[in-house]
């Protein structure tokens, strides 16, 4: 079985980030096991230059082309999905303060970032995916033109206990709706204890409560507008950045599940068609992410993603057997960490295809 092949060919930095992935792998069992703030994961991610991949050129930043940084998360979901999947949430408020860059606050914000005195990070999925409480779980009240006070909660907010301003979006009473910058150390803002989850503890994602948060004009980077991430053409739910996290995870199994193949017949040939498919699949998504005319819909390379993770790690832990059931092993933890594309900024229809497919259902 061949290990399928990345498209972008980088040269000394294509060794850089070999290198990024397995120091990633390396630590990552420890922080899964740990469940804290991963401090070694992130200092590798530093180290290895993915603090500026986001970040505009004049301050500092590599201001990678889409290709090139889908690529660059993939490989950081290959050796540790913890790591890329704080990365991809970090990066994504860049993204919206860079959009914002005619603010003088959200420019602030990103020298900030980029000097490494500040982090960032985004609290969205409440206008996005999240079902807890709806798109009205966070309320913007004007009691005063330019001034705003923030009552609800976001609901999810991933490494929220490290960051100073976070990316959020609330409603106004009209349905109209705002991007808002606002800093961890405003009055009324309280970070809630990281939530248990099944998997990715270590990222630290908690609720945001916010009871009358203050924000001004200047806090704001967009809206009021109706549907903003939308308007603003931002990346959604079961965009291309997600799916690739999928991929590169779902290769570091593949390469595990190649060890096992050559001391067992029986592996050969599954092993060979899922590199097959996660290649073609590979394809698909560079296309996407170049914007090429016929590209497949992000929707449908999103759910093609979460199908091919899991059973690409399934497969793996199948192999195991009773080790690979270990916590010590691996494929469980890759196995547990699949199940996190399932409700992760999942769309409607992407999940209920999924459910269609898990009860035998063809859809129409």
């Amino acid at each position: 079985m061949t290990i399928p092949a990345w498209t972008e060919h980088f040269g000394a930095e294509g060794d850089r980030l070999g290198a990024m992935t397995d120091r990633l792998a390396a630590a990552d069992g420890p922080a899964d096991a740990a469940g804290t703030w991963p401090a070694a994961l992130w200092s590798i991610l530093t180290d290895s230059g993915a603090m500026r991949w986001s970040l505009p050129v004049e301050i500092g930043g590599d201001a990678c082309p889409r290709p090139a940084l889908i690529e660059r998360y993939a490989r950081a979901a290959e050796g540790s999905l913890t790591a890329a999947f704080i990365l991809t949430q970090r990066d994504a408020a860049v993204r919206r303060l860079r959009a914002a860059s005619d603010r003088i606050e959200a420019c602030r914000w990103l020298g900030e970032i980029a000097a490494g005195r500040a982090f960032t990070t985004v609290g969205i999925s409440q206008l996005a995916t999240s079902r807890r409480a709806g798109a009205q779980a966070l309320k913007a009240v004007a009691p005063a033109p330019g001034v705003y006070h923030l009552k609800g909660m976001m609901p999810w907010v991933t490494a929220a206990e490290r960051a100073d301003v976070i990316v959020t979006g609330a409603v106004l009473d009209d349905g109209r709706q705002l991007l808002i910058a606002v800093p961890t150390d405003r009055a009324g803002l309280t970070v809630g204890p990281s939530f248990p989850l099944a998997a990715l503890q270590a990222s630290c994602t908690a609720e945001v409560a916010c009871d009358d948060v203050p924000v001004s004009e200047a806090d704001v980077l967009a809206g009021p507008a109706i549907d903003i991430l939308s308007t603003l053409g931002m990346v959604g739910p079961g965009g291309l950045e997600t799916s690739a996290l999928a991929l590169g995870q779902a290769r570091a199994a593949l390469a595990a599940l190649r060890v096992e193949a050559p001391a067992r017949d029986e592996l050969a040939e599954p092993a060979e068609a899922l590199a097959e498919a996660w290649q073609g699949l590979w394809a698909d998504l560079i296309a996407g992410a170049r914007g090429e005319p016929d590209a497949a819909p992000p929707a449908q390379i999103r759910g093609r993603a979460n199908a091919l993770v899991l059973r690409i790690t399934q497969a793996y832990l199948t192999a195991r057997k009773g080790s690979g059931f270990l916590l010590t092993d691996p494929a469980q933890r890759w196995a547990r960490q699949a199940l996190f594309f399932l409700v992760w900024s999942c769309p409607g229809p992407v999940a209920q295809a999924a459910i269609r497919d898990l009860a035998g259902l063809c859809s129409a």
